[in-house]
């Protein structure tokens, strides 16, 4: 539905280019107009000079109007296709384009009839060419840009050999007789129409890499619901959020608020949903900063990893300074109401886990298993022993730098599930 969508935003996008096209065309050539009629006022003599009737050049003048009326034209009809969302047919693309690069030609080819010369394949109309096979960038279609290149190409040498026919006789210089010399300028037209293809096809493919990012950037935001920082996303995104499973040094933070089912039990629903917004709600954006993840929530806490799916060197030191930031602003807003009074308990250990989604296709969650999870939400039960809010292991401890923040050791402590005891140190 995604691609679907894409393309489909892609045609109108190329439909407003063409009608974009269609616009300077029609600029260009009422411009023309313009400095026909001002050469005509301010520099009658010399127009009169190459021209032996002056009619010729409003002649000249009116093609121009046509083409600019047919322009138009071109232009409500693309307008009415994307305001009704039809589609147009690739056919009228390209029939258009050599319409619009003929108009050169025929231009060409009548100032050479009212002046009875080839001078004019050396003049300043010639690089009317050029201007659309420019403009033909934006039909993001490499094909047209050649077609418009070629067409330049094959109208000029024809243009050449019957202007050479009728009037070779008016002037002999090798310039404007030499079949190799206008061979040279027709290459040109070709060689302008492929780098404009390519140029145009470098557009087209990095709006396409550009919607292909955006879209493998939501996918990882999906899988992770609002879980992690942009700058994980990016990272993801950069190795084509391939996460697999893997094993990873890490550290995991279980976080818990207290008598939280107290609290819920003489609440509304639509009181407590607001509650955990308001506590959750600093704690995510605290977590995301120090480059964490939050892997589940609890109801009444969660879980979060530092070291997963990437790793920040010292993760360890990102988990405590997250959890002495999140102590800190649930103070503040204690201490100005608000928020009703709330005490949490925090348990950090760092070990060895296997990351990775577990899941199909259809449903997959990132997920950390091993003792290193387990550890880290027996310690965060021991702070309701120790009426404690941070405990900590051996294991962050020798990780971190606390600096003069006091540290205090309950020593070697039995855990429930595990034979040998592990050493927890309490921060204040």
């Amino acid at each position: 539905m995604e691609s679907f969508d894409f393309h489909k935003q892609l045609r109108r996008e190329i439909l407003l280019s063409e009608k974009l096209r269609a616009y300077l065309l029609a600029i260009v050539s009422a411009s023309a107009i313009v400095v026909l009629l001002i050469l005509n006022l301010f520099f009658y003599k010399d127009i009169e000079r190459h021209f032996a009737n002056l009619e010729y050049v409003y002649i000249i003048q009116f093609i121009f109007l046509i083409f600019v009326i047919r322009e138009i034209m071109v232009i409500r009809f693309i307008t009415k296709r994307i305001n009704t969302g039809d589609k147009i047919a690739e056919s009228f693309r390209y029939i258009n384009s050599i319409i619009e690069v003929s108009i050169p030609s025929f231009i060409l080819l009548s100032i050479s009839i009212f002046l009875g010369t080839t001078e004019v394949l050396i003049s300043p109309a010639v690089f009317f060419y050029f201007i659309i096979i420019i403009l033909s960038t934006l039909s993001l279609e490499f094909k047209i840009s050649l077609t418009v290149g070629l067409t330049a190409a094959i109208e000029y040498l024809l243009l050449f050999l019957i202007l050479k026919s009728q009037y070779m006789h008016s002037n002999n210089s090798i310039i404007y007789n030499s079949f190799v010399f206008h061979i040279g300028k027709a290459s040109i037209f070709i060689i302008s129409g492929i780098i404009a293809g390519f140029v145009a096809e470098q557009i087209k493919m990095k709006m396409i890499r550009v919607n292909k990012t955006l879209m493998e950037r939501n996918k990882v935001i999906n899988m992770f619901g609002q879980q992690i920082s942009p700058r994980i996303v990016d990272y993801l995104i950069e190795n084509d959020d391939k996460i697999k499973s893997e094993r990873k040094y890490v550290c995991v933070m279980f976080l818990d608020i207290r008598r939280f089912t107290n609290f819920a039990e003489s609440k509304e629903p639509e009181e407590i949903v607001k509650y955990q917004n308001d506590i959750f709600g600093f704690m995510i954006q605290i977590i995301q900063d120090h480059n964490g993840v939050i892997n589940q929530f609890l109801g009444d806490g969660y879980m979060a990893t530092f070291g997963a799916p990437i790793s920040s060197e010292n993760d360890s030191q990102n988990a405590v300074n997250a959890s002495l930031k999140i102590i800190a602003e649930l103070h503040k807003k204690n201490k100005n109401g608000e928020i009703p009074f709330t005490k949490i308990g925090i348990g950090l250990h760092s070990g060895y886990v296997v990351a990775g989604n577990v899941g199909t296709e259809i449903r997959k969650q990132y997920s950390l298993s091993g003792n290193t999870v387990i550890l880290a939400a027996r310690i965060e039960q021991l702070n309701k022993s120790y009426n404690s809010q941070l405990l900590i292991s051996r294991e962050v401890l020798e990780n971190v730098e606390l600096g003069d923040i006091k540290l205090k050791s309950h020593g070697s402590v039995d855990i429930k599930g595990r034979e040998k005891p592990i050493e927890i140190f309490q921060i204040n």
